[in-house]
C-alpha cells in the first residue's frame, strides 16, 4: 500500500499527515493527528477510529465539493496541489498550509502549521440574538468559523463562544471571502 512512503518519518513529522486511498478512505494518520485531535477536544477523531473511514463522510456541501474536485485533480494529473486555510479554536488563531501529493494512486496530505497565536479577541458581543436567523439557526462559515449576523448589512463575525462551545441549531455555509477563495476559482 505505502511501499514508497517512509511511514516512520511520517509518523514522527510534526505536521498533521494522512493518507487517503482512491475511495477517500483514511489509510494512515500520523502521531501529530492524534496530538491535534486531543488538544482540540477531538477524542472521537483519533486515528484508531479514523483508519478505514471515508473522509467525505465527515465533510459536506460546498467544502466537500471543493476538496473532492481538488483531490481528484491531483489523482488525475499527478500534480501536487496546495492551499492555505484557517483552523482556529475559540482562543487560538491557526493558519495551515495543506499540500496534497499523489503517491501510488493514493493521496498524501500534509498540513503544516504556519501561524499559531492567541486570538485577538471578540470585538463583538456573543449575543445569540444578533446571529440567529428567523428560523433560530446560527450560520457559521465551515472554513473560517465566523458567524453570520442576522441584521442588515450582513457580516461575518468571529465569536469565540460559538467556536469554543458550539451552540445548538448551527448550520454551515461559506462566507463570501472563503467561497471566493476556495470554490469560485475552481
Amino acid at each position: 500500500m505505502d511501499g514508497l512512503l517512509d511511514t516512520g518519518a511520517l509518523e514522527n513529522d510534526p505536521s498533521v499527515i494522512y493518507l487517503l486511498d482512491r475511495d477517500w478512505r483514511f489509510r494512515l494518520c500520523n502521531a501529530a493527528w492524534d496530538r491535534f485531535a486531543l488538544a482540540n477536544g477531538g477524542e472521537k477523531l483519533l486515528r484508531s477510529s479514523m483508519i478505514g473511514s471515508a473522509l467525505f463522510d465527515s465533510i459536506s456541501g460546498e467544502v466537500a465539493g471543493h476538496y473532492r474536485r481538488a483531490f481528484q485533480r491531483v489523482l488525475d494529473t499527478g500534480a501536487v496541489w496546495q492551499q492555505e486555510y484557517e483552523c482556529s479554536s475559540a482562543r487560538v488563531q491557526r493558519r495551515f498550509s495543506m499540500q496534497v501529493y499523489p503517491v501510488d494512486g493514493q493521496l498524501l496530505v500534509v498540513n503544516a502549521l504556519l501561524v499559531e497565536a492567541a486570538h485577538p479577541g471578540d470585538p463583538f458581543p456573543g449575543i445569540e440574538g444578533s446571529y440567529r436567523n428567523s428560523d433560530g439557526i446560527l450560520v457559521m462559515c465551515s472554513n473560517c468559523r465566523r458567524t453570520k449576523t442576522n441584521k442588515p448589512p450582513a457580516r461575518w463575525d468571529w465569536v469565540p463562544e460559538f467556536v469554543g462551545s458550539r451552540p445548538p441549531q448551527v448550520s454551515h455555509g461559506l462566507c463570501q471571502p472563503c467561497y471566493e477563495y476556495y470554490c469560485a476559482r475552481l
